[in-house]
């Protein structure tokens, strides 16, 4: 053996000792018999402390080989493996004893053993997260659980799709950390579940039937009302992506879609909190113009600073053109939604203002697009009650000028939704709110 030969050697023996060194390890009971605390794993963080700048040290002569032998390859798997466990985030054990510059170069180290990862590594991989997230043992193991999430972020984005062998697999660890008595394994597998649905072929998906799973498991979530805005968004933005995969869906008829605006107009209702109703309010929104074409310009437009009255402007045409078949079914429901919430508005100038916000987009979406004639019925009420909480909004927050602009922009698409219908007739029980409409944005501009 050459010098050169056994150096290499023994750098290789010491990262892979590191390496295990540094890994999170096994619990000595399943996650269901344990109220696991963070302080449970400052022993290990006074390991990392001590052992991950060794690591990072002997790592930067490790990547400069291009070694393809299968040892190699397998350490540079376990690399993985742990940074993935190091960097997943939120976790009980996650690390924060050291200095902010370990966390930091495993993010940095992490992205670039990654992008290298090839056939071999992958397959290390995949081997070593069957062995520990096989059924229930996957409760011993909450290093890899966590880092397997971490992974498939890291490793399937673009154009990198997942096979189906690891779709297959991912949706066997997402159902079974679901079982978990903890919400954070619950919102853990549906961020799984999320990442399958965006990173596989739809063929994989729709012959393995992986999107209506999904979608009966996660839609238990939605009647859970008491969850974080991260749960609440994790939950919907899921059953959202389901959507894309049913391909029998008609718009025409009751469907998925359907019963998710049901689920999302109660539970804005029955919210408590001005950041949970947003989040809830966003879904709606994005469900009212799910089925049109241009789906991905109407994105485009509501993410735009609708402050700006050019940028209002091209919004407010585009959403006036959407074709209203879900939005017509749901009308009166998400108008008497509107005016339940609104009494929110009177709280903090911020929750007021980024609630208002929210309430404009959706009326952009839901009900300008609907004709006056199928409508009219319920918008008398809408009208007297909402303009009225607009008004004390104003009294409030004493003319704040980061309320009274959002104040005038929905009194603005209200008197629009009047005009706009003026080649046809108004019907009568809407003409007295022309004229009143005007006359407020005048005394608002004073």
């Amino acid at each position: 053996m050459t010098r050169e030969s056994s150096e290499n050697e023994r750098l290789f023996e010491h990262l892979s000792d590191l390496v295990q060194l540094c890994m999170l390890p096994d619990l000595k009971e399943d996650l269901d018999c344990v109220q696991l605390q963070p302080s449970h794993f400052d022993s290990h963080h006074n390991v990392l402390n001590q052992e991950l700048p060794k690591l990072y040290d002997l790592v930067q002569s490790f990547l400069h080989k291009d070694d393809k032998d299968s040892r190699h390859q397998e350490l540079r798997a376990q690399l993985v493996l742990l940074l993935c466990e190091l960097t997943a985030s939120p976790t009980v054990y996650q690390f924060k004893l050291g200095p902010e510059s370990l966390i930091q170069n495993a993010l940095e180290l992490l992205e670039r053993v990654t992008t290298s990862c090839q056939g071999p590594v992958d397959a290390h991989i995949f081997k070593y997260y069957e062995e520990k997230l096989h059924k229930k043992s996957w409760k011993r193991h909450i290093g890899a659980v966590h880092g397997f999430a971490e992974y498939l972020q890291l490793r399937y984005a673009g154009d990198i799709k997942m096979s189906a062998q690891m779709l297959a697999f991912s949706l066997s660890v997402g159902l079974n950390v679901r079982e978990c008595y903890d919400a954070v394994y619950k919102q853990l597998g549906a961020r799984i579940f999320s990442l399958m649905l965006k990173q596989s072929n739809p063929k994989d998906i729709q012959e393995m039937n992986v999107h209506s799973v999904i979608y009966d498991q996660v839609f238990k979530d939605a009647y859970n009302t008491t969850e974080s805005v991260e749960a609440t968004t994790a939950t919907w933005t899921c059953l959202y992506l389901c959507l894309d995969h049913y391909t029998d869906m008609d718009r025409f008829a009751w469907n998925q879609c359907d019963d998710m605006l049901d689920r999302l107009i109660h539970n804005v209702s029955i919210s408590s909190h001005v950041t949970n109703s947003i989040c809830l309010l966003r879904f709606i929104t994005k469900l009212g113009y799910y089925f049109t074409i241009n789906r991905n310009e109407i994105d485009s437009l509501l993410a735009m600073d609708l402050t700006q009255p050019d940028k209002m402007l091209f919004c407010r045409e585009a959403c006036n053109s959407l074709n209203a078949c879900t939005s017509f079914r749901w009308s009166k429901r998400i108008l008497q939604m509107l005016v339940l919430e609104s009494d929110k508005l009177l709280q903090s100038v911020d929750a007021c203002t980024k609630l208002l916000n929210e309430m404009l987009r959706c009326y952009l979406v839901c009900i300008l697009p609907i004709p006056l004639q199928a409508l009219h019925h319920h918008l008398p009420e809408f009208y007297t009650k909402f303009v009225a909480i607009l008004l004390e909004c104003l009294v409030v927050h004493e003319r704040n000028i980061s309320v009274a602009q959002p104040v005038l922009q929905f009194i603005e698409i209200l008197q629009f939704q009047l005009d706009s219908s003026a080649s046809q007739k108004l019907p009568t029980d809407l003409q007295e709110y022309t004229n009143a409409l005007q006359s407020l944005k005048l005394l608002m501009a004073q």
